[in-house]
C-alpha cells in the first residue's frame, strides 16, 4: 500500500473507499479497487482528496487493513442471531436475525471503547428488534493497524446478543364503553397488529368490553383460557373515575408490579403478572403514538419471559423521552 498524490494516481489502483459528504450525506465516492482515470482526478480534488492510498500489490504480513478490522473484530464480539455486513470505509454493520430484545453489556462496550481505535457503537440496551433491523455498528478510525494491536482489544466474550422471544401467542382485550357499543370505532387493534407482525407475534384471541371491572376481568380470563401467554389490555388506565382496567386486574389478584412507566408517551401503563402470564395495559396515548410507545419498549420485554424489577422499571426515566414524544402544552413566554 503506497501514499501518493491525487494527480500522480492515473492509471494506479485505488487501495480504499474515498468518502464524499454533501448536505444530501455521506457515500462512497470511489470504491477500493477502482482503478483512477484521468477525469477521476479533479472528481477527487473537488472532494479534499489530493492524496490517495494505492494498492501496489505489497501487502506487510502483520498489517491488517479497515475492510479486514472491523469485520473480524465483529464476529468477536456478537452472538450467532446478528448478521455481520461489511460495509465501506471501515464500518461493518449489524442486523438482527430474529425478532428479539438487544442486549448490550453495557460496561463491556464501555471498556472496549476505550482502545479508542475501533468502536462498537449499537442502539439501546434492551431495545425491541424485529427481523433484520440494523441495530449497530463496528468501526475503525485508523486506516490500518498490526494484527496484535487487533487481537490485543478483543475483549474474550460477547458483547452483543439479541435473546429471542419466549413467547409468541398475544391475547388483546380492548376496552372502553363507547368501543363497546358501537359509538367509536376501535383504533387500537391495527396498531398491535402491526407490531405483533414486526416482533413475531401472533393474536389468538381478541376480546372487547366496556369499562366495567367485571366484564374486563372476564376478557382477561377469556383470553388466558384461549391460548395466550401474554395480554395486552388497551385504555382505562387514567384516574378518570371511568376508567376500570386497574381495578379489573387486582380484581383477579393479579401480581402489580408497576403502575405507571417513567416513559414519554404512554406513561399510564400497568404491568402485572397473572399466574406467570403477563398482562400489559396500555394507555391510550399509544393510538396517537403509534410508531412507538411502551409496547415496543416494556411489552417487549415481557416477552422475553423477564419480569422487569423496580429499579430496572425506574432507569427507564433516563432517556424516557421517546423520538416520536411531542409535548402537546407549550411553554408560554411572561
Amino acid at each position: 500500500m503506497k501514499y501518493v498524490a491525487t494527480k500522480d494516481a492515473i492509471g494506479k489502483k485505488l487501495g480504499y473507499d474515498t468518502t464524499y459528504v454533501g448536505l444530501n450525506g455521506a457515500t462512497t465516492l470511489f470504491e477500493r479497487g477502482h482503478i483512477i482515470q484521468e477525469d477521476d482526478v479533479n472528481k477527487l480534488m473537488d472532494s479534499g482528496v489530493y492524496y490517495v492510498w494505492i494498492d501496489d500489490g505489497t501487502h506487510e504480513e502483520n498489517i491488517m487493513y479497515e475492510w479486514e478490522i472491523t469485520p473480524y473484530l465483529a464476529s468477536k464480539i456478537v452472538d450467532e442471531n446478528i448478521d455481520i455486513v461489511s460495509g465501506k470505509q471501515g464500518i461493518t454493520l449489524l442486523y438482527s436475525k430474529i425478532p428479539g430484545l438487544l442486549k448490550v453489556d453495557v460496561e463491556g462496550l464501555i471498556n472496549f471503547n476505550q482502545n479508542q481505535r475501533v468502536l462498537l457503537i449499537t442502539k439501546r440496551n434492551n431495545e425491541a428488534l424485529g427481523k433484520g433491523d440494523f441495530l449497530g455498528s463496528v468501526e475503525v478510525i485508523p486506516f490500518s493497524m498490526r494484527k496484535d494491536e487487533v487481537e490485543s482489544i478483543i475483549p474474550g466474550k460477547k458483547l452483543v446478543s439479541v435473546i429471542p422471544f419466549k413467547y409468541k401467542k398475544v391475547g388483546v382485550v380492548i376496552t372502553g364503553t363507547e368501543i363497546f357499543e358501537g359509538r367509536k370505532k376501535d383504533l387500537y387493534l391495527p396498531i398491535i397488529e402491526e407490531k405483533t407482525k414486526k416482533y413475531g407475534w401472533d393474536i389468538v384471541q381478541t376480546e372487547f368490553a366496556p369499562d366495567n371491572e367485571d366484564m374486563i376481568s372476564k376478557a382477561i380470563l377469556k383470553v388466558r383460557d384461549n391460548g395466550a401467554e401474554a395480554i395486552i389490555v388497551t385504555g382505562g388506565t387514567s384516574v378518570d373515575p371511568t376508567d376500570r382496567t386497574l381495578f379489573a386486574i387486582r380484581k383477579l389478584n393479579a401480581n402489580v408490579i408497576s403502575y405507571g412507566i417513567p416513559m414519554k408517551p404512554t406513561t399510564m401503563s400497568i404491568i402485572a403478572i397473572l399466574e406467570n402470564i403477563p398482562i400489559f395495559a396500555v394507555s391510550a396515548g399509544g393510538i396517537y403514538y403509534k410508531d412507538y410507545n411502551s409496547i415496543d419498549v416494556m411489552f417487549t420485554r415481557l416477552m422475553t419471559g423477564r419480569i422487569p424489577t423496580i429499579r430496572e422499571i425506574a432507569e427507564l426515566g433516563n432517556g424516557g423521552i421517546m423520538w416520536n414524544f411531542e409535548p402537546k402544552m407549550k411553554l408560554k413566554t411572561l
